[in-house]
């Protein structure tokens, strides 16, 4: 006996925890769950969307840089193959540099062909025309009678030579582009230069012409500004603060979308900038994970996408190799992720909130519900107690009784049963008084 009480006092020592807790978690916490789960694969599904999107972005970026690059130079190329062909069919002469000059202004002037052009000849001789847009231009020429110095006029809009402007020493066969076309002996590219006359980068397609015995008669140049493809770059959408930039394999900037010069000026010397050294912080970061990447540029063969990490964000990166018209030059285009991903954050901040939300709100109806379920519990507890000690009333459970519910079964039974158990008490009290009476009335002894 005394270990079943042992028993029965540890079954009552041990607490769970009360309903009116346990049913609204039972109820708030898959929910919560649920809310949970469906909010983070909202959230890696949209990210894994625009990972997919900024993608096809910066691939996109780099198609259109290709085809304005590819469109830029080929009209250098179409203008050297045409003025090849001028001077082979005699319509072009280059034995009269004033001739030269007006046909050179017309050709500058027109809309195929608005880049600036200039020959010099094997005798030193040399003639340029520089379009000035709605300025007008310049027509320069340089021979011995002028001591192979180059003497710039102002031009009409017809090609008729105005006032003189400048004068500078100038050698036509000491520079890289024509010594590059003569080594060759074909159409070639100079290398990426600052131009003296102007702060811009510059490429010159220099192409050797010959005479009929085979004999070098000079080289026709065409001069490329790169700042147009810079202004290109400008104009591109690529997020809200990704980038685009064009780079050689030796790393030194072509053209870049950011606000910076592609070349820094020291008084008289013009020093072209690695892209490595750009002010940009994207630009500098994306340089430095594209190394790490390949190695070097020169190891890079085949277009890349890859992506890194920039004080915690990611950003991603598509490199295209530019190979047309025997250029090498790099595309790259790298775009921040969360440029992309503040509508995504939006919608996952929003679906929180309104999870949160629905939470609360089920939790107070699982709490109401949970106080709605324990009152009658509560009230048949206290009538079992109040069985137990004598003291229930038949009214006690009157508020039970009335529930639309099993409770109200419940609450009855235990009516009945308080009934019952209060008249086999009370049967069984005098049926003990009776028994007493007797044992009275007998002296004791029954």
């Amino acid at each position: 006996m005394p270990d079943d009480v042992e028993g029965m006092n540890h079954t009552k020592r041990k607490r769970m925890l009360p309903i009116r807790w346990t049913l609204p978690l039972c109820v708030v916490t898959p929910l919560v769950a649920g809310i949970a789960l469906t909010s983070w694969l909202a959230f890696r599904s949209g990210q894994a969307a625009v990972e997919e999107l900024v993608g096809k972005i910066s691939t996109e970026v780099a198609g259109n840089i290709e085809k304005q690059v590819t469109g830029y130079l080929a009209t250098s190329v179409l203008g050297s193959e045409a003025i090849t062909a001028e001077v082979e069919t005699g319509n072009l002469t280059t034995l009269d540099t004033r001739e030269l000059g007006q046909n050179l202004w017309q050709l500058t002037q027109s809309r195929q062909l608005s880049n600036n052009l200039y020959f010099g000849s094997e005798t030193g001789e040399f003639v340029y025309s520089e379009n000035q847009g709605e300025d007008g231009g310049r027509l320069s020429f340089v021979d011995e009678g002028t001591g192979f110095r180059r003497i710039s006029y102002r031009a009409d809009t017809a090609g008729n030579i105005q006032e003189a402007l400048s004068t500078t020493a100038y050698a036509p066969r000491e520079r890289p582009w024509y010594q590059k076309a003569v080594l060759t002996g074909r159409s070639v590219w100079s290398p990426v230069y600052v131009a003296t006359s102007r702060d811009d980068l510059t490429l010159t397609r220099a192409t050797p012409i010959y005479k009929e015995s085979g004999e070098l008669q000079g080289v026709f140049g065409i001069d490329i500004y790169l700042f147009e493809l810079s202004d290109f770059l400008r104009q591109l959408d690529i997020g809200e603060n990704g980038q685009a930039f064009i780079i050689e394999r030796s790393g030194e900037m072509i053209a870049t979308s950011t606000d910076e010069n592609p070349f820094t000026v020291d008084g008289e010397e013009k020093v072209r900038l690695a892209a490595s050294a750009i002010e940009d912080q994207l630009v500098q970061a994306t340089m430095g994970a594209l190394l790490e990447q390949v190695g070097g540029l020169d190891l890079l063969a085949e277009n890349l996408s890859f992506e890194f990490d920039l004080e915690g964000e990611k950003q991603l990166v598509h490199v295209y190799n530019f190979r047309e018209f025997g250029i090498d030059w790099l595309i790259g285009v790298s775009v921040p992720q969360n440029d992309y991903m503040g509508t995504i954050n939006a919608n996952t901040r929003q679906t929180i909130i309104i999870g949160v939300v629905i939470a609360l709100v089920a939790s107070l109806i699982a709490l109401m519900a949970a106080l709605y379920i324990i009152r009658p519990i509560d009230q048949l507890n206290k009538a079992a107690k109040d069985i137990k000690q004598s003291q229930f009333h038949p009214g006690d459970l009157e508020n039970v009784i009335a529930r639309p519910d099993e409770f109200s079964e419940l609450a009855e039974l235990f009516n009945d049963m308080a009934m019952v158990v209060f008249s086999r008490e009370q049967s069984l009290a005098d049926q003990v008084k009776v028994l007493k009476t007797e044992i009275d009335q007998n002296g004791g002894s029954v």
